[in-house]
């Protein structure tokens, strides 16, 4: 990392932002900084209460977004004190670790990142006695990406453009991994576990608990959901196939996934109800801050890297490689980020004619 460079003159000249939710993920993107500016010179505006990180990404000063709690309320009171203190922000990036749709339209493993091209907000809607009634009028859903942000993602979504995109992951996971400071490790294809949607993670005999042994329920108990498999005993019998696991026994690089992402106040912890959603509505991910972030700027995109397969298995085995791989991958999309080409659409949202 150098300081050989000219820091901007005021927060006008922040044009990036990358709000995390988890100190693990802004550990990362933080080591990734080129250049680091004292916070204290520029400062905030006073009813601020978001704590930040600044510095430079490539061409790009950058401000990092510290967020207190995860969650969409959360997110989007970070959001808008972000855009008071920082009126120059032309591309939010919400980075971090997600729940993954293991079969979209390409298979998807843990570690992977996925990029959003749109989010849908898979919890708004009327709780009724028997269940659940979404909002999905035009007017409930979120917005597309702007346009100069859609024509970035076209690209990228290219052979090329993915080619070169995944190149600039790995070099920057590279250089993540030579700091000292730094724990990166892969936990390997045998720690890359999907069960069948039906198969719970529940106690088993002869385990004794009333709840798990209802098997006509869902209903899993406080002490399952804490336990892990192994301790359990899930059974590898209920394992899914996957093709690109057998393909090696090493560290296979990372794809990067486009498509839609769902975002919601609650923690996705089902095989069934995942399935049905993507059924729905062809997500690829779910995740928790990106709605919050989406309705205070005009383009912002979801980063993050799959940490688990939302279903009940979930586990935090992979947490630390996959905010690793989504910080690569943030840094290598900013690559490709004309500040200049986009700054007159900014002025115009800050400045009055």
């Amino acid at each position: 990392m150098s300081n050989n460079r000219t820091p901007p003159r005021s927060r006008l000249e922040f044009n990036i932002a990358l709000i995390c939710a988890l100190p693990l993920e802004a550990s990362f993107v933080s080591a990734l900084f080129d250049a680091r500016y004292d916070g204290e010179k520029y400062g905030k505006e006073q009813s601020d209460t978001n704590a930040y990180s600044m510095g430079a990404l490539g061409s790009h000063n950058v401000v990092l977004v510290h967020m207190p709690n995860m969650g969409k309320v959360a997110a989007a009171t970070a959001a808008a004190h972000l855009r008071t203190s920082f009126p120059g922000i032309q591309l939010a990036l919400v980075v971090g670790i997600c729940g993954g749709a293991p079969f979209g339209p390409s298979e998807l493993l843990l570690g992977d990142v996925v990029i959003s091209e749109g989010l849908v907000q898979y919890d708004l809607g009327r709780r009724l006695p028997n269940t659940f009634a979404r909002k999905d009028t035009p007017r409930d859903n979120l917005p597309r990406p702007r346009p100069e942000v859609c024509a970035i993602l076209a690209k990228l979504k290219t052979t090329q453009g993915q080619s070169q995109l995944q190149k600039q992951m790995l070099d920057n996971l590279r250089l993540l991994r030579q700091q000292p400071d730094l724990t990166i490790p892969y936990p390997g294809p045998m720690n890359d576990q999907l069960f069948k949607p039906k198969y719970l993670h529940r106690h088993r005999p002869p385990a004794e608990c009333a709840i798990c042994a209802n098997l006509d329920e869902d209903d899993l108990c406080s002490s399952a959901i804490e336990a892990s498999c192994e301790e359990l005993g899930c059974t590898e019998l209920d394992l899914r196939p996957r093709s690109r696991l057998a393909q090696t026994s090493n560290e296979s690089p990372p794809a990067i996934h486009f498509g839609l992402v769902a975002t919601g106040d609650t923690v996705m912890r089902s095989g069934k109800d995942r399935d049905k959603l993507v059924a729905r509505d062809k997500v690829i991910a779910f995740e928790m801050e990106g709605a919050g972030v989406w309705e205070t700027f005009p383009a912002a995109l979801v980063i993050k890297g799959v940490c688990d397969y939302a279903d009940s298995h979930k586990n935090k085995i992979w947490q630390s490689y996959a905010a690793a791989t989504a910080a690569a991958t943030a840094k290598a999309f900013l690559k490709h980020w004309d500040t200049s080409k986009y700054y007159s659409w900014v002025e115009s949202d800050i400045l009055p004619f």
